[in-house]
């Protein structure tokens, strides 16, 4: 479950000396231009403490073919963090995230106990030194929102204590209702949040050896070719370790170890729509619109009319991006509503 990095990253400082020059935002960009080593160590420090505005700061400054590829690996640093093991050993601790499709009440809290002996168990964090579950349900539409450096407080406060992260997770407002949507009835996805710790040495050999079993099957162009093989035994261990998340909690109907959190939204959103035709419309809809902006942020505006849904969508500026009308059958409008306020920032009637 490694994240690919520069090298020198999470305080491993080296390449050329001297002081970093400039505002934050100015040397975050021209250090990541550069791949330059120093870029890891200055985004470490800008993610620990928590200064947000810097990132969307050099996202505002980057070209519109740069900013997906920089926001891509700023969200891949906020969930990982290297720091030295208590046998004195370079590790790495990373968050990973589980998409489960559940029905019914979640007022009790997600197995983790056995989610956790099926990943032991099933061979997918073959690397793993310590293994730690959120006992948590999650909201994946308020995650959309998780800035990149509340993750990597989720991962500091996760790594400290459960009772830490659960009262972080709260206090953002990030859980999942306990009871489905009276509008949707059915299965819903939901996620659950994990940390796992590995040594460098087993990651650098891991790497070697194999991609990364829990990025199979997302569609990742950059991913290397599998051993059919070692794809067919990844394959099952996923469902065997699916089989034993259902046979444990009768509400879950699949649990799936995702990835990043930008994988999990991205599974979650295409999962849930799956031929659903009209609805394919409307996610289709939020994809042009979302790369005709700079930084991926769409806000919309719904309007429900006789001749069906009309959405505006708009930039983080307010311009106007596409506008269109939806024809939707009978109770499609409250799950298109409900896609776009999982993609968007903000939704708004009008």
């Amino acid at each position: 479950m490694a994240t690919k990095r520069k090298d020198g990253a999470n305080g491993k400082e080296g390449g050329r000396g001297g002081s970093f020059a400039g505002t934050p935002a100015d040397r975050l960009i021209r250090l990541w231009r550069a791949n330059d080593q120093r870029f890891g160590v200055l985004l470490d420090e800008i993610l620990d403490s928590g200064r947000q505005p810097v990132i969307e700061a050099a996202i505002g400054k980057l070209r519109e073919d740069e900013s997906y590829a920089f926001i891509d690996e700023v969200d891949a640093f906020s969930e990982t963090l290297q720091r030295t093991d208590s046998y004195g050993d370079p590790s790495t601790v990373t968050l990973f995230w589980l998409a489960v499709e559940v029905e019914g009440d979640l007022t009790e809290p997600p197995p983790v106990e056995v989610i956790e002996r099926g990943l032991d168990s099933s061979g997918l964090l073959e690397t793993a030194a310590d293994t730690r579950l959120l006992p948590l349900w999650l909201d994946p539409e308020p995650l959309a929102y998780l800035e990149a450096a509340d993750r990597r407080t989720l991962l500091h406060r996760l790594l400290a204590s459960t009772d830490e992260a659960a009262a972080f997770v709260r206090k953002q407002d990030l859980l999942a209702p306990a009871q489905p949507d009276a509008e949707q009835p059915g299965p819903r996805f939901v996620a659950v949040v994990g940390l796992v710790e590995e040594s460098d040495d087993a990651i650098a050999a891991a790497n070697d050896a194999q991609p990364d079993p829990l990025k199979l099957g997302l569609g990742d162009d950059d991913e290397p070719e599998i051993d059919p093989a070692e794809e067919l035994r990844i394959k099952e261990a996923m469902a065997a370790f699916s089989d034993a998340v259902k046979a444990a909690d009768p509400r879950v109907r699949r649990c799936e170890p995702i990835g990043g959190l930008t994988d999990l939204l991205d599974f979650t959103a295409d999962e849930a729509w799956q031929g659903d035709g009209a609805l394919d419309e409307v996610a289709d809809f939020l994809d042009v619109a979302s790369n005709e902006t700079v930084d991926g942020v769409v806000d919309a505006s719904v309007s429900d009319t006789v001749a069906g849904l009309h959405v505006r969508a708009f930039d983080s500026e307010g311009r106007l991006l596409d506008d269109r009308l939806f024809s939707l059958e009978e109770g499609q409008t409250a799950e298109a509503v409900a896609l776009l306020k999982r993609r968007c920032r903000r939704v708004t009637a009008g």
